[in-house]
């Protein structure tokens, strides 16, 4: 079975939106493939603050990349009506959670979803708190699934409450809440589910699809299952051990993992599954060819500054290098694509931090998220002329506006077509990108994917190793390199780098 990010994401909406007065929706590139949205993640926690404030019902539906965009708003604050905000997660924000006091519950299947709902409701309305709810691909949510209903409220605001100021400056003079109120604790030592008799094993929201396929190796154990992960009740729960794909449970119970491996490789593939489906990591994959575009940047005395916007940094490999402590700018041979990457932040405001400062001993690349720059616009004219490339990967007819916003500010730009069912070629008129200026708009067309693969003729290699740099996962090395047809994608870099001629291209049946 095929998981479908965009229905499943859909119909926890369509939950939402049965349970809270106001329903708003923002992310990064994850909320933008699926909803199409307009404002930022930042905005969007200030426009629910207001409607919190009128004893509205708030539901915010958004990205984990997003959700860590808008962290300082968050934390800061001020409830009257509820405030739940419903974290779509790929890369673990429970630490966050911890880090600013907000309580944070992980259903693990779609009766605790629903559950996680109407507690997040009418518990942050009751403690005047932020609530968070962790989701992600591990939970599967039917299409009779509801929600727990809405409650009519009329747009009202008391003048009189007693917080000092109430939404005045004060709440942003750091005062960021650190822990959570005892009567959330008491709260989280009432939503605990205890499966079996045994030493008890934790197993959490994210794990529990695959325990539920393995629950016979836990014969002699007691599954529990905490709808609270922070605060986590641990004076009521007594385990020996966590089932957990990140070490976030582990280390707050300080106990050893079990079934690692296993439940590793199954969280990989799912999250894989993800990332596929929403940001394309197979044939025509933005982010591979532009890091194999920059790897072939180095000029005589330059040294490029390579930027990505963080919507793609589930992408990037967080394997570090040597640390140089030069003074004078450096440039390195990249042992992977994703060692070009420099800086992961917003694209354009360190394009015109950079332009500012005056650097002066190469090319400053950014690459930007096409979904927001609907609301980038004023940026992009700021940027005057330099020695810049500005790279927006535009998959499809996805985020189309983006044309539309650069035409409405009269910036030029270059467009450039890839297409994977002739990547050879689309990859040789792709070379001149490195030493291009401006913005260049680089167009993923759809039309062919998967046609195509490729395979290693042996009589031409020489085992000089240059495919095998490129870390493709298709291409392995059994005395000489051979690519598994079932995982190659048809993107053709591997084509490109061979100078032997010795990988051609296959028309699959």
């Amino acid at each position: 079975m095929v998981y479908n990010v965009k229905g499943s994401i859909t119909r926890i909406a369509d939950i939402l939106r049965n349970s809270f007065n106001e329903v708003l929706i923002t992310g990064s590139y994850l909320m933008n493939r699926v909803f199409n949205v307009k404002v930022s993640p930042e905005g969007t926690i200030n426009e629910a603050e207001v409607l919190s404030s009128m004893f509205r019902d708030v539901a915010v539906l958004i990205d984990d990349i997003g959700f860590l965009n808008s962290l300082g708003s968050l934390s800061t604050a001020r409830i009257r009506g509820s405030l739940a905000v419903f974290v779509y997660d790929i890369h673990d924000v429970r630490p966050f959670c911890s880090l600013v006091g907000l309580p944070c519950l992980e259903p693990w299947d779609q009766e605790s979803l629903v559950k996680a709902v109407g507690e997040s409701r009418d518990y942050s309305e009751s403690f005047e708190l932020p609530y968070v709810v962790r989701l992600g691909p591990w939970l599967s949510v039917g299409e009779d699934v509801k929600g727990v209903g809405t409650k009519r409220r009329e747009p009202t605001f008391n003048k009189n409450w007693g917080e000092p100021m109430r939404w005045g400056l004060n709440r942003l003079l750091g005062n960021i809440r650190r822990e959570v109120p005892g009567e959330v604790r008491v709260r989280s030592r009432d939503n605990i589910t205890i499966i079996g008799k045994g030493d008890g094993v934790l197993i959490s929201g994210s794990a529990w699809p695959f325990i539920k396929s393995h629950i016979d190796k836990f014969s002699g154990y007691s599954i529990v299952l905490s709808l609270y992960i922070n605060p986590l009740p641990r004076d009521s729960i007594s385990v020996k051990y966590v089932v957990d794909p990140g070490d976030y449970l582990a280390k707050e119970v300080s106990v050893d993992r079990l079934m690692m491996e296993d439940l590793n490789k199954w969280y990989g593939d799912l999250i894989n599954s993800v990332i596929q489906q929403l940001f394309f990591r197979g044939a025509g994959d933005p982010l591979m060819i532009i890091e194999w575009l920059l790897s072939k940047h180095k000029e005589r005395g330059e040294v490029p500054i390579v930027v990505v916007d963080p919507s793609y940094m589930h992408l990037i490999n967080t394997e570090g290098l040597t640390p140089s402590y030069d003074m004078l700018p450096t440039f390195f041979e990249p042992r992977s694509f994703d060692q070009v990457i420099d800086f992961v932040t917003n694209p354009l405001m360190a394009l015109l931090a950079f332009l500012r400062a005056g650097y002066g001993y190469g090319r400053l690349i950014a690459v930007v998220n096409p979904c927001s720059l609907a609301s980038q616009g004023e940026l992009l004219r700021d940027i005057t002329d330099g020695n810049y490339l500005v790279i927006i990967p535009l998959i499809g007819s996805e985020c189309d506006e983006t044309i539309n916003t650069l035409s409405q500010f009269g910036i030029h730009y270059q467009v450039i077509n890839y297409d994977p069912g002739n990547p050879l070629n689309s990859l040789r008129d792709l070379l001149g990108i490195a030493n291009s200026r401006g913005i260049i708009i680089l167009r993923i067309l759809m039309d062919s994917l998967g046609k195509y693969v490729f395979k290693v003729v042996d009589e031409y290699c020489d085992n000089c190793g240059d495919c095998l740099r490129i870390n493709c996962p298709a291409i392995q090395l059994d005395k000489k390199p051979i690519i598994n047809a079932n995982a190659c994608v048809g993107c053709g870099i591997c084509q490109l780098v061979c100078l032997r001629g010795a990988i051609v291209r296959v028309k699959v049946s």
